[in-house]
């Protein structure tokens, strides 16, 4: 069995590990404020009983699992990576809303796999700009913070542009020319700072797309009044 540490990638684990436990001391505001994102999703985890469709309870969960690999990224310093996880997070929870919207695309979503038919229709029904449509009729503000969070989501590491390939360079110059670094873990304030905020504001919109689907039972566990306090200071 390899020794913990004796190898690149386990040496690389536990860089991820020792930045998560110095940035959570670090950062203890912005950690509180992910940490009760987490909380509702974890409350609302635990409490699913016969989601109809039942596939919305299945994405609900999804979107809660990478909303907290999102939560390690940001503390980890993985800058770019954690914006691939906030675009997934976004879309399990605008997946579930199409199909609660229109219960018989629970079908279409599964068909993906059964022919080329299927995938040309789950691939349609499913695109981003169905799912904002289908927002905006339950939410139209909603709809427009999903497509700024979104968008963010794909220029800071969702799809390999500008911002993210730049989010984690270092630059040094010298008489001989310019020498680019591009790090795995950031360490600087204000990108850490920007991933961590980002990270909430993800999730709690992706909350408050859940809740359309999940209304009573959000009000009894009283996350929509937690939703509220947490939009008003960080939305």
């Amino acid at each position: 069995m390899p020794d913990w540490g004796a190898d690149d990638l386990t040496r690389f684990l536990k860089a991820v590990n020792s930045n998560q436990i110095a940035n959570l001391a670090n950062f203890p505001e912005p950690y509180c404020v992910m940490r009760r994102v987490n909380d509702c999703f974890s409350t609302g985890g635990t409490n699913l009983i016969n989601p109809e469709p039942a596939t919305t309870g299945m994405l609900f969960l999804r979107s809660q699992y990478v909303y907290k690999t999102t939560v390690g990224m940001a503390l980890a310093g993985q800058v770019v990576e954690a914006f691939v996880m906030m675009r997934s997070c976004l879309e399990y929870a605008g997946y579930a809303l199409v199909m609660f919207a229109d219960p018989t695309l629970e079908d279409v979503f599964f068909g993906r796999h059964v022919d080329d038919a299927g995938m040309k229709a789950q691939k349609q029904k499913f695109q981003i700009r169905e799912i904002r449509a289908v927002v905006a009729t339950f939410d139209n503000k909603l709809a427009l913070i999903f497509k700024e969070f979104y968008d963010r989501a794909i220029d800071f590491g969702g799809h390999p542009n500008p911002f993210a390939v730049c989010n984690a360079v270092q630059m040094a110059s010298s008489g001989s020319g310019h020498t680019f670094r591009t790090l795995a873990l950031s360490k600087d304030e204000i990108t850490l700072r920007h991933t961590m905020k980002s990270t909430a504001e993800v999730g709690i919109t992706a909350l408050f797309i859940f809740q359309h689907i999940f209304k009573a039972k959000f009000e009894l566990l009283g996350l929509r009044a937690e939703l509220d306090s947490l939009r008003q200071a960080n939305l």
